[in-house]
């Protein structure tokens, strides 16, 4: 006759011996397994030169996408005005127009009409000075209209000013001196297209960190269940001992790639000139670096508690869903409202409150439109929120990680012990 032991696998793990290691001393031995064993792969190394490829490859893209100048063509009649154009488009900031002689062989207008259907000009200025013409393909850009009216109006204010015996060139600085300064609150030394890269790369940059290493994280963790690793760890340290310094561990190796490729793009960045970066570099890097830890740590902490609830990495995609949501969301708001109106209310609510915090609030900082107070909130609400998270995440990984078999209830893995 034989008997079957029978495993109880809901019963609590026993407890280590809390003399065997320090707490420091064991999160730093898990810490520096995680570091080592991820850092010197192949896979880290392929990944982040495969990154830094991308991010030159995506400078070349904004560096070709770049328009020069529209080209606006002036004939012999209305050669006297051009000049005045070009002063006047010189003059305006958010406008850029080149004007070119269209002079040459053949009739005027057929050459006109030819450089128009080709693309060669936006338009054509034709005409008397007094009251040219503008001739377009399709649309007239109000921009250039704009632009063509002040430079009739001012050639028409030097011919009657000579006429009268008033000097132009004084009349014209008496009036500049009492001119209306402008002072932005927020001003912006970027391109609309300057700043969706801004976004896009700020918050794609830290949603793929918090993507990537979460899941390696909780992969991990299912991994230790299956080849029963962890009952070997946890017979010397205990469960939060070994999740944070699994965090830890994870969270360094991240930071080091996220620094390699910021670094990377600020060279790309200041050698090409392709983006117009914020002049306290270095600041910025570190404070993505900060955002970077506290989003990381929030998210990949439920990442792990949720991965301990099952011992089959098949199981791994229902129970981190959730999580996946809560860090999808930001990123998807970021780009749809930030590239829509920065300064949204809403874009700015969102931002200080976790978990859209660590992805929406770096971005504003990038383009300089978060005030200090509102970085300050973002950050002790992260940081508040960070604390009441991992202890739900540890409490939950530590009522699940030793339980094989079927996935843990949520229920049972929240509760006191």
């Amino acid at each position: 006759m034989s008997t079957t032991a029978q495993v109880d696998t809901d019963a609590p793990p026993p407890a280590p011996d809390p003399g065997a290691l320090s707490a420091r001393r064991a999160v730093g031995l898990v810490a520096g397994r995680e570091i080592n064993s991820r850092m010197r792969t192949k896979s880290f190394v392929l990944s982040t030169l495969g990154l830094v490829v991308a991010l030159g490859v995506y400078t070349l893209i904004i560096l070709f996408s770049k328009e020069g100048p529209a080209k606006v063509g002036v004939d012999r009649d209305a050669a006297a005005l051009r000049p005045m154009l070009t002063a006047v488009a010189d003059r305006a900031t958010d406008v850029d127009f080149e004007f070119v002689s269209i002079d040459g062989e053949g009739d005027g207008g057929d050459r006109a009409e030819k450089l128009l259907r080709d693309g060669d000009v936006a338009a054509v200025i034709s005409g008397d000075t007094a009251g040219p013409t503008m001739t377009v393909e399709r649309e007239t850009d109000p921009d250039l209209l704009a632009v063509v009216n002040a430079a009739v109006a001012e050639e028409r204010t030097t011919r009657e000013l000579e006429r009268e015996g008033v000097d132009p060139v004084d009349f014209a600085q008496r009036v500049a001196s009492s001119a209306t300064q402008t002072k932005a609150l927020e001003p912006s030394g970027n391109s609309a297209a300057e700043q969706f890269a801004l976004i896009l790369s700020s918050t794609g940059l830290l949603y793929f960190f918090f993507i990537v290493y979460g899941i390696m994280l909780a992969q991990g963790v299912v991994e230790e269940k299956t080849s029963r690793v962890v009952e070997l760890l946890l017979s010397s340290i205990r469960p939060w001992q070994l999740l944070a310094g699994k965090l830890i561990g994870v969270a360094v190796v991240g930071v080091t790639q996220l620094v390699l490729l910021g670094g990377a793009a600020v060279v790309l960045a200041e050698g090409t000139g392709a983006i117009s970066l914020p002049t306290a570099v270095a600041g910025t890097l570190v404070t993505m670096g900060v955002w970077f830890l506290l989003g990381f740590f929030l998210f990949a902490a439920m990442l792990a508690a949720a991965a301990a609830r099952v011992s089959r990495q098949e199981d791994l995609q229902a129970v981190v869903q959730p999580v996946m949501v809560l860090i999808t969301t930001p990123f998807v708001l970021g780009i749809a409202l930030l590239s829509k109106n920065a300064h949204d209310p809403v874009i700015e609510w969102l931002s200080l409150v976790p978990p859209l915090s660590p992805i929406l609030m770096p971005a504003r900082m990038l383009l300089g439109i978060a005030p200090a107070w509102q970085v300050a909130v973002s950050l002790v609400l992260a940081v508040a929120a960070l604390a009441g998270l991992t202890r739900i995440a540890g409490r939950m990984y530590a009522n699940s990680v030793l339980r094989s078999g079927s996935r843990v209830p949520l229920a049972e893995s929240l509760r006191l012990r």
